[in-house]
């Protein structure tokens, strides 16, 4: 989204931080100094890439950083892509493939990246892949955040809201079995286990974080509701005014006393996976549960006046134009205030590759998974038609208000905002009238 702080880097940073000189981090996103102004002198740079949407900007930073500094590229594309990024950018030195705080560590102690499991380098003309590295559970280590050059707050294009935000991991891993999840496999097929930090550990890193909006980037912070519980109470206990959003399933309806707690201590968003609309495409996804549960869960979650942001697939395997279309109403039907739409995706591998084959689907370079029936324009346009068909003006209204009432904005806030989107409405409806 543009304005969450690169926590990957900061835990980089907190790794490494005692066995070199100085560490400084720079956000490209933000930083509109040279970056050469930084990278002067130098021994060791260190890149992450995530997203393939980045990688122009990336090559171009690359191929501009000083000759005699070690170059090392990392994140989740790096990871997926070592081959094409060796080939296309020959400034690259060293691609750590998957978890990186231990891997850089080991690389400025023995000064050579000769033995080290998870990574590949340049020796000459020839690329040499290390063996894979085994996923490490979470460990107590902070993101070294006093090295940030600028506020992170929640801001889109001209308007900023004013919300200082910041992120804070507490566990990694998912206990559970997607079957369309691009993130419950690395790139190598490895399956991460849940492993979680202890909410005392949790507490004290909330206690350093000065943003008002914390956002947990746990797959699933709810897998252990006793973890969650202890937390809310030492949250309670020690009267920390902050609003926290988390990703969670719908199981956690069955605990509605510690919803209540989790109330109390500040929770205010959570977003939820629900993908799709039919028992048959859940069962396939191999989700662990149906729409009628569902249904029964929002039942309950109504009750509190959370936020609640769901999460849909576009283009799931057997699905036509109506079981898409039908993700608006029944969003609204079950309680949701905000959605997010995201096109099938299918990695190396995906259990859902043979699905897909076999019921004659086309499978992108990039992973995404589309039809002759269903191009990928077609799905582009089915997703425009959902958003405009779930945001209604009442449910603009709906969104403000439970915006005021959580504590996020206030009422002059609240109507300056809905100002500013009447604005770029009536500008895309003048647009769409020339």
């Amino acid at each position: 989204m543009g304005f969450f702080p690169p926590l990957g880097l900061e835990y980089i940073a907190a790794s490494i931080e005692k066995l070199v000189k100085k560490v400084t981090i720079i956000d490209l996103r933000l930083e509109k100094e040279d970056i050469r102004e930084f990278t002067s002198g130098v021994d060791l740079v260190g890149v992450s890439v995530n997203w393939g949407l980045e990688i122009d900007q990336v090559y171009r930073v690359i191929n501009n950083l000083p000759k005699k500094a070690l170059k090392i590229i990392g994140g989740r594309y790096a990871t997926a892509n070592v081959e094409k990024l060796f080939h296309d950018c020959e400034n690259i030195d060293i691609i750590v493939r998957g978890d990186g705080e231990e891997v850089m560590q080991e690389l400025i102690k023995k000064g050579s990246p000769v033995g080290i499991e998870g990574v590949s380098y340049r020796v000459g003309k020839k690329i040499v892949h290390n063996p894979n590295r085994a996923l490490s559970p979470i460990s107590d280590i902070y993101p070294n955040r006093k090295l940030r050059r600028y506020k992170y707050k929640i801001a889109n294009d001209d308007l900023d809201l004013g919300i200082e935000i910041d992120s804070i991991c507490s566990s990694r891993g998912c206990p559970y079995n997607c079957k369309f999840c691009t993130f419950s496999l690395n790139p190598f097929g490895q399956k991460r286990s849940f492993s979680a930090r202890s909410p005392e550990s949790i507490l004290a890193e909330i206690k350093n974080i000065k943003a008002e909006l914390v956002v947990f980037v746990d797959d699933n912070f709810a897998v252990d509701m006793k973890r969650v519980e202890n937390l809310c109470d030492l949250l309670i206990k020690q009267r920390i005014n902050k609003k926290y959003a988390a990703a969670v399933r719908i199981d956690i309806a069955n605990y509605p006393e510690i919803l209540m707690k989790m109330a109390k201590a500040g929770f205010r968003i959570f977003s939820l996976g629900i993908e799709s609309t039919r028992d048959e495409t859940l069962k396939q996804l191999n989700k662990g549960f149906t729409i009628e549960e569902v249904k029964k869960a929002f039942e309950v979650l109504r009750k509190f006046n959370f936020l609640y942001h769901g999460y849909f697939i576009i283009g799931n395997i057997g699905e036509d134009e109506q079981d898409m279309l039908r993700i608006a109403s029944f969003a609204r039907e079950i309680g949701l205030d905000t959605l997010s739409l995201s096109r099938l995706r299918c990695e190396k591998y995906s259990p859902l590759l043979e699905i897909a084959r076999n019921a004659g689907y086309i499978i992108s370079q990039d992973g995404r998974v589309y039809s002759e029936k269903y191009s990928p324009q077609k799905l582009n346009d089915i997703c425009r038609q959902i958003q405009k068909n779930f945001y209604t003006f009442f449910q603009i209204i709906k969104i403000l208000k439970k915006m005021v009432v959580g504590g996020f904005l206030s009422p002059k806030l609240g109507a300056a905002l809905f100002r500013y989107g009447l604005k770029k409405l009536l500008i895309k409806l003048k647009r769409a009238i020339i």
